[in-house]
């Protein structure tokens, strides 16, 4: 069955539908980056260095469950924007309902495997024994309500490929403020309470769950077309499955390897002592928020680019990206500026540390530099995934981070000598060099041709 879709009044308006759609994306990804630096920020202040940097690998040991939370709503999106661009709305409701099941039971896995495996884990990372005993606490605490934080994921993008930017915003609002308010409640001892970093893992699976919760609510409720019915809930089909699959786990591996790689780009760090690796870790919070108008463009990009080939509109699915990019590149020159002229009062938001301050100062004003081409490869990566060509964008990250980041951040950090600020050099390079590669990929227009 076959409805009519409103591709047309987006033509009339194409300017206002990529900011209409990425406002809230950049609102709800400046709330997920707050909440790391929040965590950071309560961490710091009444526990300490060890603490925060035993948040830090935590984090960053979570990137790789969360990697399949990525891919899943990369593929939510992309699948459901194609059908309904298309006017094609039976199939909806059932890729909808394998979305969430499929973000559960990986969620569940996620949790087992982290609460069995968190020590082994940071032993690997080589953190001493006082940040690895925070970051027990704080892996198995925040882990438990990843079968719901999944599901929000998964969720979130189902929402995305209706268009519907703003309910994903308000759950992501309400998860940091859940997530603040009982961290500080149970860090700081004004009720009488003092958990430490566990207080903190136990703030984030309280704010994961209530955004799983919501979003089961939401969309039970029904949001356009889409209604979810939890009876229903075990019913799907092979066809959405394999559709889901095909974009989701490149997208995922994409996100995984990545990861894996910048784990051990962390470990580099981790070796040049507990000052580095806290610098890294504070940088790494400032810098989340300043790459969010990046990936909030590219959010816009996925939906429309994949909506607009959906209804057979290559050329407004061409614009739409063009757009996205122009807008990202440009909105991350001026953070990029800011972040540089700024470095030393932004890390000494986290920590009072003349040493941690000094380390991070220089390594956000190193990547300061590729901002811009983060924006390039955000926002155009976003239009690439949402037209279906994710094996490219994987193939691309994966050369970029084995090739360049890490082989660059080990010459520069360890056999030149420049510690931490050479291994972000690494890093900035890498991100310089693949934005010239996804440039490359969109200007062939290749991505046209891909199926969903």
């Amino acid at each position: 069955m076959s409805t009519q879709t409103p591709i047309a009044d987006d033509s009339d308006h194409l300017t206002s539908t990529v900011f209409r759609l990425a406002g809230p994306v950049l609102v709800e990804r400046v709330s997920v980056s707050v909440l790391g630096a929040v965590d950071a920020l309560i961490v710091g202040h009444y526990v300490g260095g060890d603490a925060v940097a035993a948040v830090g690998i935590s984090g960053l040991l979570f990137w790789i469950p969360l990697a399949g939370a990525f891919g899943l709503d990369i593929a939510t999106t992309a699948v459901i924007a194609r059908d309904y661009g298309a006017g094609e709305t039976r199939s909806l409701d059932r890729t909808l309902r394998a979305s969430l099941l499929i973000a559960f039971l990986w969620g569940a896995l996620a949790a087992a495997l982290l609460w069995t495996f968190a020590g082994p884990l940071l032993t690997m990372m080589g953190v001493d024994s006082e940040v690895k005993s925070f970051g027990i606490d704080y892996i198995r605490a925040a882990s438990i309500s990843f079968p719901l934080m999944m599901v929000m994921y998964a969720a979130s993008g189902a929402m995305r490929g209706l268009g519907n930017t703003v309910i994903p915003m308000v759950m992501a609002l309400l998860l940091n403020v859940v997530n603040a308010a009982v961290a500080f409640l149970l860090i700081s001892g004004v009720i009488g309470i003092e958990l430490e970093v566990l207080g903190s893992g136990i703030g984030t699976a309280a704010g994961s769950a209530v955004g799983g919760l919501l979003a089961i609510a939401a969309l039970t409720l029904g949001i356009g077309p889409v209604r979810y019915r939890l009876g229903q809930a075990l019913i799907t089909g092979r066809n959405e499955v394999r559709r889901l699959a095909n974009i989701g786990l490149p997208a995922g591996l994409e996100e995984v390897q990545f990861m894996v790689a910048f784990l051990a780009y962390t470990r580099i760090i981790s070796g040049f002592g507990t000052a580095s690796l806290a610098a890294h870790t504070i940088a790494l919070r400032t810098l989340e928020l300043a790459i969010v108008p990046g990936f909030a463009f590219g959010a816009a990009a996925t939906t429309l680019v994949s909506r607009y080939l959906g209804a057979k509109r290559p050329d407004l699915a061409e614009r739409a990206a063009v757009m996205s990019q122009m807008a990202a590149i440009g909105t991350m020159v001026v953070l990029g500026g800011l972040l540089a002229i700024f470095a030393p009062q932004f890390v000494a938001l986290f920590v009072d540390d003349d040493e941690v301050v000094k380390i991070g100062s220089r390594l956000l004003r190193i990547f300061s530099i590729a901002l811009p081409f983060m924006g390039l490869h955000a926002s155009l990566g976003g239009a690439l995934r949402g037209a279906g060509d994710v094996r490219y964008v994987l193939g691309v990250l994966t050369v970029t981070a084995w090739l360049v980041r890490i082989p660059v951040a080990v010459i520069l950090a360890t056999v030149v000598g420049l510690g931490a600020p050479g291994a972000w050099a690494g890093a900035a390079l890498e991100n310089v060099v693949r934005g010239a590669l996804i440039w490359h990929r969109f200007r062939s227009g290749k991505w046209k041709e891909r199926e969903v």
